[in-house]
Formats: C-alpha cells, sequence, structure tokens
C-alpha cells in the first residue's frame, strides 16, 4: 500500500499518511519523515511495522495507531487535538 505523508506532530513523532482508503496515523519508532514523502508497506495493519520512505530509499520502524482514518480524526490523532 502506498501513502502521502499529509501530518506530522510538532516533534515529528506522530504522522499522518493518507491513502486510498483513509488515513494511516503511526508513530515513528526509527526513521524520518518530511511532508509530501511517499510512504510504501503494511499501513493498513495496526501494531509494529517496518515501511519504505520511498522518498528517501530509507526503511523506518513505525507503530499504527489508526488506519482508515477520517481527515478530521487523523488530524486530531497526529496534532494531539483533545489530549488532556
Amino acid at each position: 500500500m502506498k501513502g502521502i505523508v499529509k501530518c506530522m506532530s510538532a516533534n515529528k513523532i506522530r504522522v499522518a499518511v493518507l491513502t486510498e482508503y483513509g488515513y494511516t496515523v503511526f508513530d515513528v519508532e526509527g526513521g524520518e519523515f518530511e511532508y509530501g514523502n511517499i510512504i510504501t508497506g503494511s499501513l493498513d495493519e495496526h501494531g509494529f511495522q517496518v515501511v519504505t520512505n520511498e522518498s528517501t530509499g530509507r526503511k523506518a520502524s513505525v507503530y499504527i495507531e489508526a488506519v482508515q482514518a477520517s481527515p478530521k480524526s487523523a488530524q486530531a490523532l497526529c496534532l494531539g487535538i483533545g489530549r488532556r
């Protein structure tokens, strides 16, 4: 599955990627991402995954929190909106 980075937390730890099925939101365990990077991998499965940042050619470890999220939900998760 392929997606494009559309949202990142201020510390670049949480990332939201737009796929053909909605947004996938994950925490970065190892690796780096920037807005607009193309990401491939198992973006439709929860838990720990290894994805490829096609824009840099590097692999990254992530923990997928949400799949097929709506734009509003993805933004809230990515930016921490609504957290206490």
